[in-house]
């Protein structure tokens, strides 16, 4: 029964104890405060922008280099540039050649048809051949 009566004795001690600390907790006001999440928060967001602003400058420097490159070599543009040139102007050789040998088959018909002509017409050969004497002289 002792035991008992101890027992029962230290029960209502641990009551009145844990009475007491509710009291003292009830009572006690416990600040509540955001500063160290605030801290986290803008430690975080600072690491955030700076990783944000790496990026961004590599981004930029990707652009640049995107807008400096060409679709082509260099080399290979310029070699299709000389080509270019090199064709224009072997058309154009060609065309002013063509046009030359028209002129000079033209000349030719012309000449021949004069000489047709003037072998169908000895008087008309006379009359030429006076004009070309008075032609010639200073």
């Amino acid at each position: 029964m002792e035991l008992m009566a101890d027992e029962m004795q230290d029960f209502q001690n641990g009551l009145l104890q844990m009475k007491k600390m509710t009291n003292e907790l009830n009572t006690r006001s416990i600040p509540i405060t955001t500063e160290v999440m605030e801290k986290q928060l803008k430690f975080f967001f600072q690491k955030q922008q700076e990783k944000e602003a790496m990026d961004a400058e590599r981004l930029t420097a990707i652009d640049v280099k995107l807008k400096n490159a060409y679709i082509l070599p260099k080399n290979l543009g310029m070699i299709f540039g000389s080509l270019l040139i090199l064709i224009f102007t072997l058309i154009g050789y060609l065309i002013f050649e063509i046009i030359e040998l028209k002129d000079k088959e033209i000349e030719e018909n012309l000449a021949r048809s004069y000489k047709t002509f003037l072998q169908e017409n000895p008087e008309q050969k006379k009359a030429y051949e006076g004009w070309l004497e008075n032609q010639n002289i200073p």
